[in-house]
């Protein structure tokens, strides 16, 4: 009777810290685009909000004739949850049926404090949006003033 002994083998120190190295590398490339994503996700949220207070404008244009006051939009605007990417909502610029809303950024993943978009209503009731976000997580429809001012 002999008894055999197995050799059991597993990974050397080498090869495990070959192996971490690489998903190190990996997940270094991935992290900019991982965080660029996530800064577009947040932004719908601010669209969503952006589109829905176009509507009232042009509820109270319909109804009143004129782009609202600050006071008139205080009234009509809808709150803003504490957890929004949106930290405020205002309107600026009034002139009969054209003027400003602007929306104002929280800081979040990609997005700095006090970044905006702003939209802009001109007399023929099309709006155009601008913001100082940079122009890879921007919006389709915005254009970047961070490019112009470089």
């Amino acid at each position: 009777m002999s008894i055999s002994r197995r050799t059991i083998r597993g990974f050397t120190l080498l090869e495990l810290m070959v192996v971490i190295a690489i998903i190190s590398i990996l997940a270094s490339l991935s992290v900019p685009t991982f965080k660029r994503q996530i800064a577009k996700a947040k932004l719908i949220e601010a669209q969503n909000l952006a589109t829905q207070h176009q509507s009232l404008v042009e509820e109270f244009i319909l109804l009143q004739g004129s782009f609202p006051t600050e006071s008139d939009f205080n009234l009509i605007k809808q709150t803003l949850s504490g957890k929004s990417i949106v930290k405020s909502i205002t309107v600026s610029d009034q002139n009969k049926g054209a003027g400003n809303l602007a929306l104002t950024l929280n800081s979040s993943t990609g997005i700095s404090e006090n970044q905006y978009l702003k939209y802009t209503r001109n007399t023929d009731r099309i709006w155009t949006c601008h913001s100082d976000l940079d122009a890879n997580i921007l919006p389709i429809q915005c254009e970047s003033l961070a490019e112009e001012e470089e």
